[in-house]
């Protein structure tokens, strides 16, 4: 029989009213994957738990097994970052991580190597020496492809091999030649390619070394969109409508 009760470090990534002072909060964690708990009473000002129920919060958490939801029943924060709920230029950024993450993590395993990315990025983006934003979402939304093991083939041609391959098939999942590509298959830059081999293969602390283009982040931006919705089942977020509007037009 499980334990009652159990500790884990975890990431905010959703956190919403629930009743009149609870919050339903859902969480990236280390040892159990991701879960959604219920923290009771978290809305009344003197509420040891008010602290650790932000969204964009990194901290230990402590629970208590319920039978539909879980109950976090104390907490520990190690970081704030309230920087992005003050700044509406970089809030729509850090949210599309927290989406990202949230959607390609698995519930109840543990998920060391995505909390640890979505914290580096969260710690990337409230720094004063942080990456483009919008490539820095790039990056990051590749690399949470690959650990989920849904990533877009991006060496070459998927059915051939060679590497002159700039025609892109959502359907198919990846670069294909002129003599391989379908009609499905949009063209893309050369320099869109080198990007995104780039971003998949540096670490994500290295990014801000990296320069690019508006037309190739836009053309990244469209191949990874029509890769979420083909293969992951990821439609609309709201953060992508929110970073339409502070991202300047092309």
């Amino acid at each position: 029989m499980p334990e009652r009760s159990y500790k884990t470090d975890a990431l905010v990534l959703y956190s919403r009213n629930l009743g009149e002072a609870d919050r339903l909060i859902t969480l990236l964690t280390w040892e159990k994957g991701k879960l959604t708990a219920v923290a009771r009473g978290a809305r009344k000002t003197k509420s040891r738990l008010a602290a650790g129920v932000d969204l964009f919060t990194f901290g230990n958490y402590q629970f208590h097994r319920g039978r539909s939801l879980d109950l976090i029943t104390g907490q520990q924060v190690k970081e704030h970052f309230a920087a992005f709920r003050e700044d509406a230029g970089l809030y729509p950024y850090a949210l599309f991580l927290s989406e990202i993450a949230g959607r390609l993590s698995n519930s109840a395993e543990p998920s060391p190597e995505p909390c640890a990315l979505l914290l580096q990025g969260w710690r990337l983006l409230s720094g004063r020496d942080r990456p483009d934003p919008a490539l820095l979402c790039r990056a990051f939304e590749l690399k949470m492809m690959e650990l989920a093991g849904f990533c877009p083939y991006l060496q070459g041609c998927l059915q051939c091999g060679t590497a002159e391959a700039f025609l892109f098939s959502p359907r198919r999942g990846g670069l294909f030649c002129p003599q391989c590509a379908e009609s499905d298959a949009l063209r893309v830059s050369a320099g869109t390619v080198a990007l995104a081999r780039r971003l998949l293969g540096t670490p994500l602390a290295r990014v801000k070394l990296i320069r690019s283009s508006a037309r190739q982040k836009k053309e990244l931006a469209g191949m990874a969109a029509a890769f979420r919705r083909y293969h992951l089942d990821i439609g609309k977020l709201r953060s992508l409508e929110l970073i339409r509007l502070v991202e300047p037009a092309p």
